[in-house]
């Protein structure tokens, strides 16, 4: 009898487990976007930007965007900075604008391609759209073909 129940306990959960699978086995959609803020503390700009930024970013958390910042306040979070965009797969972006703050520049995540950028002119819905026209982009444009040649975008410090 004790075989029995501890048969259909087992059982029970094996079923169980097989209904409801957990939350550990669902794994989180990889980005299609990398949104790349360059910011300082001392940065007027950054001032006006991040709130809208940060606003943005709760209002799209379901969206397929990984956000990185790359702090340049001064010569540690420099540092930290350059291992970030090396951690993270943005080195280019980071070599084309490292100093240049108070701007999100959005990336293809498959490619690191600029797409298109952020600054403080935007408003929240603004960016929110950015994110959503970007990851469009990415689905719709082949590789290569992505960058949307935004006047919003500063050029590159790095020769071409």
């Amino acid at each position: 009898m004790l075989r029995l129940v501890i048969s259909l306990a087992v059982a029970g959960i094996l079923a169980g487990s097989a209904i409801m699978p957990s939350a550990a086995s669902e794994e989180p959609a990889l980005p299609k976007v990398k949104a790349v803020y360059f910011h300082a503390d001392w940065c007027s700009n950054c001032l006006v930007l991040r709130p809208k930024l940060e606003q943005a970013k709760q209002e799209t958390t379901s969206l397929a965007v990984q956000h990185i910042t790359l702090d340049f306040t001064n010569a540690q979070t420099w540092d930290k900075a350059m291992e970030t965009a090396l951690d993270e797969d943005v080195v280019a972006t980071y070599n084309a604008y490292a100093g240049t703050t108070g701007m999100v520049v959005l990336l293809a995540a498959d490619t690191g391609e600029r797409i298109d950028c952020v600054n403080k002119l935007f408003s929240v819905e603004a960016i929110e759209e950015s994110f959503k026209r970007a990851i469009a982009r990415v689905g719709s444009t082949a590789a290569g073909e992505r960058d949307t040649g935004s006047v919003v975008c500063p050029p590159s410090r790095m020769r071409r």
